[in-house]
């Protein structure tokens, strides 16, 4: 699933490629991807409005329109936006596209199709959903302070790697790649209860989070299986993991071979060597 630093580099590859443009025509061509509006009423909707802005909260995305009307988008496993030529054979598995005045096409293509896409009056509706509400602070934000932190981690005894990926605990926008890298770079187990992490510890996790989501932004994500930018690159980010997807490869670091257990349903990939 496309966590912060994918969801981020679609934002922003969204904002260079169509603010200002204005929507011609809707083709919606399948209809479960709409969640919370009918087909009808999102074509006519949309159609003659000129994108003005291109936001993110954690892993959602948002389309504003000049007339306050926001698109907000979750990519889910396999979402993803393409901008392409309207003349360009449309990709298979493509379930929206946008007609735009510049002979371009924005087309959201979705090989699994749990991705989902809502309609919202203004900015404030599209925010104050309960899945938004909810949301931690994230790794790259101000309210994301080392004391916030600290303080956060003593309150669950529960293991650290699962609650990274809780978006509403501590903190938002991680998911199990990042999750796993964050933990190694830090020296901390996956297995370890949150609230038995030390100072010195937490101040290394949390050093350590902001650089791999920075990082990764910086060479456009992570790209194991279906993620691709606005322009249909892959993300360069899978060449510097250390942990996620080495099961019983050499560890960079020791040698020792790479773990892997089923942690809180996810797979986990850690160093029992380097990590304690």
């Amino acid at each position: 699933m496309p966590e912060l630093p994918e969801v981020e580099t679609v934002r922003s590859g969204l904002e260079k490629k169509i603010i200002n443009c204005k929507i011609e025509e809707v083709k919606v061509l399948r209809e479960k991807t709409l969640s919370n509006i009918s087909v009808k009423e999102f074509c006519e909707k949309l159609k003659g409005q000129t994108f003005s802005e291109i936001k993110r909260k954690a892993k959602n995305l948002f389309l504003e329109m000049k007339s306050g009307l926001v698109i907000g988008v979750h990519l889910k496993m396999s979402g993803a936006f393409l901008i392409q030529p309207a003349n360009e054979e449309i990709p298979k598995h493509t379930h929206i596209i946008f007609v735009l005045d510049n002979n371009l096409e924005l087309r959201f293509k979705d090989l699994r199709a749990f991705g989902r896409m809502n309609l919202f009056s203004s900015w404030q509706e599209a925010i104050s959903t309960a899945s938004i509400i909810k949301l931690a602070p994230e790794p790259i934000s101000k309210n994301f302070s080392l004391d916030y932190f600290k303080q956060a981690l003593q309150k669950y005894k529960s293991p650290i790697k699962p609650l990274l990926l809780e978006q509403s605990k501590i903190v938002s926008g991680i998911g199990n790649i990042y999750a796993d890298e964050s933990l190694f770079l830090s020296g901390i187990q996956p297995t370890r209860m949150a609230n038995s992490i030390n100072e010195t510890e937490a101040e290394k996790l949390y050093k350590a989070l902001k650089t791999v989501i920075i990082n990764s932004i910086k060479v456009g994500g992570t790209s194991i299986r279906d993620y691709v930018d606005t322009d249909g690159q892959l993300g360069n980010y899978a060449l510097q993991l250390n942990v996620y997807g080495r099961k019983k490869q050499k560890c960079l670091v020791c040698e020792s071979p790479i773990q892997f257990i089923k942690l809180g349903q996810r797979g986990t990939h850690f160093c029992s060597n380097c990590q304690t």
